[in-house]
């Protein structure tokens, strides 16, 4: 049992802001989800049959896994401790549990983004191969490779490095700032290698476009895909920047040998305003969802 020590007055604002945009991100999700799924039922099944609205259902639906899963382990806890005065938490396995799958559905949510720009790679690239354009492997291989990867890739800080555990300042387990691998480890497979994978797709779809010559439909239909690669890579390098104060706080404690105590309050702000970006941004990242609204 550890008794932590009482909120501050920033820690109580963090918290409420963080809490708001966390059930405004659930909101969007979910209203959006329910309303492409009212929209497939009530028009023509030819969308409920296209790769990208399965896409970006997954999306959606793990955006609203991720955000249920916060509000449940850390909006609530949080809740407890700053207006209810509960003080008294366990450092248990079921809480290192709800750490590790938070923070994996938070690295599935960038390979989402990756395995979208991954089927604009492959309709560009791959334009002539018939079983790569089958709806059916995106639904019972990419999609569960992609929660595959991110399970696997955080399991470490699970069980490996042990990083993952009842904080001493807060309410919830996660991966501490103070340990190494969570500081190098967690950027690399949440943040690096999808964008990796994100850029190699664009510069792949960048030159085929460029040096390729094709009939005008396959043209026209390139550099769609172009284009809406780069806006995921729009969307990653705005989620970035709102990412941008915490990075700074690491970067000006760190040195000095101590960490702020407000990092981890201002981490999963960050964490939840990049979500509502995520929410508002699927129609743009994906054409077809707004012409399926429209319809």
């Amino acid at each position: 049992m550890t008794i932590l020590p009482p909120p501050t007055s920033i820690d109580r604002i963090y918290n409420f802001i963080s809490t708001i945009a966390n059930l405004l991100a659930l909101l969007i999700s979910s209203i959006l989800l329910c309303f492409i799924i009212y929209r497939l039922k009530t028009i023509d099944t030819k969308f409920s049959k296209e790769i990208p609205i399965i896409l970006s259902i997954n999306t959606l639906c793990l955006m609203i896994i991720r955000s249920i899963l916060q509000f449940i382990d850390i909006d609530l806890n949080t809740i407890k401790r700053n207006y209810f005065s509960i003080m008294e938490y366990k450092n248990s396995f079921s809480c290192q549990f709800r750490g590790y799958l938070l923070l994996s559905i938070h690295v599935t949510l960038y390979w989402s983004c990756a395995l979208h720009a991954f089927y604009r790679f492959i309709r560009v690239i791959f334009s002539k191969s018939n079983r790569l354009h089958q709806l059916s492997i995106y639904i019972y291989l990419f999609i569960p490779c992609q929660l595959l990867i991110s399970f696997i890739s955080i399991f470490p800080l699970f069980r490996g490095f042990s990083v993952i555990y009842l904080l001493p300042n807060e309410p919830y387990c996660t991966a501490s700032y103070n340990n190494l691998a969570s500081l190098i480890y967690m950027p690399i497979v949440a943040f690096i290698l999808p964008l990796i994978v994100i850029s190699i797709c664009y510069i792949c779809i960048l030159w085929k476009t460029s040096h390729s010559k094709m009939l005008r439909p396959y043209q026209t239909r390139n550099r769609r895909d172009f284009l809406v690669v780069r806006r995921i890579i729009m969307i990653i390098v705005i989620l970035s920047g709102v990412s941008l104060p915490l990075f700074i706080d690491l970067f000006i404690y760190l040195p000095k040998g101590y960490i702020d105590p407000h990092m981890n309050s201002i981490g999963w702000l960050s964490s939840t305003i990049n979500a509502v970006v995520l929410a508002i941004s699927v129609p743009f990242i994906n054409p077809r969802i707004g012409e399926l609204l429209r319809e």
